[in-house]
């Protein structure tokens, strides 16, 4: 993301990049197009990803604005309720854990992003081995019949959070 001359250049750069994110969301749900998973996580991780100035695109948008980001969570105690957090905890909260280690949002963001090729070998990152193995359903499975591999799901869901928080919280201000 290039930096932008002007506070409306910049937000509307900011827009662009949730119109590919609903326009890849839309064909993956409505056509299962598998293949549009890496672009969509390609496209969130320039929204949350640090840059080499230390800032990521929202974290940006939050100093242009001079508001926080606010994004739905579920707490870590039970029972699960929703709760609000800002960006920084968003991207940086547990997502789901494999043998014990902790994977964050981000964390998939970047694997599926930078993920190279199909083929498995030993030394690639053990979530992508163990994501193909994992089906995991979006919605209702019997209406919808759309299954995905786990770190595929959750690149969806965090997709449709930054959607959604990111198109009420901008648009009101």
């Amino acid at each position: 993301m290039r930096i932008k001359s002007t506070k409306k250049e910049f937000i509307e750069e900011i827009f662009d990049s949730i119109s590919n994110i609903e326009f890849f969301l839309k064909d993956i749900i409505e056509n299962n197009a598998v293949a549009r998973i890496k672009p969509l996580s390609v496209e969130i991780r320039k929204l949350l990803n640090p840059n080499s100035n230390g800032d990521s695109g929202l974290k940006r948008v939050e100093h242009v604005i001079k508001r926080t980001f606010i994004f739905p969570d579920r707490s870590k105690i039970l029972p699960p309720t929703r709760i609000d957090v800002g960006l920084d905890e968003y991207i940086n909260r547990m997502i789901f854990s494999i043998g014990g280690r902790p994977v964050t949002r981000i964390e998939v963001v970047k694997l599926v992003a930078d993920q190279k090729g199909a083929h498995i070998d030993d030394g690639i990152d053990p979530l992508h081995r163990q994501s193909q193995g994992t089906i995991l359903p979006l919605g209702n499975p019997a209406r919808d019949k759309l299954f995905f591999e786990q770190n595929h799901l959750y690149i969806i869901e965090i997709a449709k959070t930054i959607v959604q928080v990111v198109t009420r919280q901008l648009s009101r201000g």
